[in-house]
């Protein structure tokens, strides 16, 4: 029984007050009465309590699209995850768009959408891209504040939409500490969205709507074990959407130098590194690259002392052809330069400025020449985003909290001792956790006959390598007909690359013809 429901029914055995109850409430109930305060203070005192009890709120909006005007309710709350015994471990904090009117054909699919970390909540997403608002980049702000302004590119366009935050991020919270630690794993993080979006088709009666999952960089490993879960659970899922991908943990240290690189040639690429012949196209240039990488670096990656000096020389300057990158620096570096390293020596010897991780069009810059790499302060993550999501909330959806809106840097009270990067994942439990979901993933294409998927990257992002994803799709040991439900695309963008304009029509686009195709028939 929920708290309303008990304080509701101990106020309808009047003013006497003879339910004798054991919890505190009940306590503070019958002291009033006590006291001759009678069914004013008992109401009074309920008021106050249910002010305090999650709730969701729904407001009508409209966005401009194409010129003409688009309606939508937006619905802002938490729905519980609870137990058997309907004891709430957690409350997960969602923003529901769904579209003024219903196509006559059938209902609209429906879009769960999340983030990564594990510690990032929902917002980048919803006001970068997807929703019916989205900020303003640098770029066209100017000098200006990062407003919100009406997204065109909406999703809404073709889908409803439901930005989910994970517990722990955001919103969401669990209500122990001893049920916090369920939902800080990979398995119990994964079985927390699954279940929420079990009890959203019931709540909001869309069990008809075509399911279909989004999530970006950690987002997409949950992804991938949400979807396993719901087709165990019978509940069917149409399409999963995966940007930015990482289904794979510690890969072997050869291939991840390998898979890497491309990623270095379109990051010096960016910042005008490399000769004037590979400057003329970037995907001729990348291929170029990644052809390299898979064929005879590899190879001499995995000789290790086997390789003469005469062929590590050869492959040095190659590197440095591909990269800019100096080849007596990949010389002393065996071939093998991490992320950490590359990114700052692109930018020549002094080494008091770094190229973004999560986007190598941005540069950053060293308090002190040779600091150690923060992400914390990495420019390529400044969004403007986490500045507007509470006020829009507020303001725009009607939903009013003075809880912090959670990570993924900083925490909530009490103040940590040291700054630190991922809060959540800092407090991982990573025992017991699969490194690898492509098996997952490859189990649920075969188990689902109509699932398909794509997969979507960034040039310029050095944390979710693109041929890393590729790699893994392309081992996933599928017959042909479901090979032909994949679907993978590159943008010229960052980690989240639809902060790019161009990006965010071309995402918005292809995520449309992806969700709208009809599915194919079961064989």
């Amino acid at each position: 029984m929920t708290m309303r429901k008990m304080i509701c029914n101990t106020i309808k055995l009047g003013a006497n007050c003879n339910f004798l109850g054991r919890s505190s409430i009940f306590s503070s109930v019958l002291l009033l009465c006590s006291f001759g305060s009678g069914k004013h203070a008992v109401a009074q005192l309920t008021s106050d309590l249910m002010e305090r009890e999650p709730s969701i709120r729904a407001s009508q909006h409209t966005v401009k699209v194409e010129g003409a005007d688009f309606p939508y309710t937006a619905t802002a709350g938490f729905l519980p995850i609870q137990d058997e015994q309907e004891r709430i471990h957690a409350q997960m904090f969602f923003v529901y768009y769904a579209a003024g009117h219903k196509k006559a054909s059938g209902p609209r699919p429906l879009v769960f959408v999340w983030n990564g970390g594990p510690g990032s909540n929902a917002s980048l997403l919803e006001l970068g891209a997807l929703g019916p608002k989205r900020i303003l980049s640098a770029a066209e702000a100017g000098k200006n504040d990062r407003t919100l302004v009406d997204n065109e590119e909406t999703w809404l366009r073709f889908a409803d939409l439901v930005f989910v935050d994970p517990v722990f991020t955001g919103y969401s919270y669990a209500t122990t500490d001893e049920y916090q630690r369920t939902f800080l794993s990979d398995k119990g993080d994964a079985d927390a969205m699954a279940e929420f979006i079990r009890i959203f088709r019931v709540h909001f009666q869309t069990q008809s709507a075509p399911v279909f999952l989004l999530g970006e960089s950690y987002g997409t490993y949950r992804a991938v074990g949400v979807a396993d879960l719901l087709l165990r659970r019978g509940i069917p899922v149409s399409g999963l959407m995966l940007l930015s991908t990482i289904l794979k943990f510690a890969p072997d240290a050869d291939i991840g130098s390998a898979l890497i690189l491309p990623n270095y040639t379109a990051a010096a690429f960016a910042q005008h590194k490399l000769d004037a012949s590979y400057m003329k196209d970037l995907s001729t240039t990348v291929s170029e690259s990644q052809r390299w990488a898979e064929t005879t670096y590899i190879s001499d990656l995995i000789q290790g002392d086997k390789l003469s000096i005469e062929e590590k020389e050869d492959a040095s300057r190659t590197l440095e052809k591909l990269t800019g990158v100096d080849a007596s620096i990949w010389l002393k570096a065996n071939l093998r330069l991490t992320a950490d390293d590359f990114a700052i020596d692109l930018l020549g010897p002094s080494r008091d400025r770094y190229v973004g991780h999560y986007d190598t069009r941005v540069v950053g810059t060293f308090d002190r020449a040779g600091a150690s790499y923060d992400v914390s302060k990495d420019p390529s993550l400044d969004s403007g985003v986490e500045s507007q999501i509470v006020p829009y909330l507020r303001n725009e959806l009607g939903w009013k909290s003075d809880a912090f809106y959670a990570g993924p840097f900083g925490g909530r009270w009490p103040s940590p001792d040291s700054p630190r990067a991922d809060w959540t994942s800092s407090r991982w439990d990573r025992s017991g956790n699969s490194i690898d979901r492509g098996p997952m993933l490859a189990s649920a294409m075969l188990r689902a006959p109509r699932l398909r998927l794509l997969v979507a990257s960034g040039y310029f992002d050095l944390s979710t390598p693109f041929a890393a994803a590729d790699y893994t799709i392309s081992h996933l040991a599928l017959p042909t007909e479901a090979r032909k439900r994949i679907r993978l695309v590159r943008y010229e963008g960052g980690h989240a690359a639809y902060l790019t304009a161009v990006v965010r029509h071309q995402f918005s686009h292809d995520a449309e013809a992806f969700v709208t195709a009809s599915p194919n028939p079961s064989p």
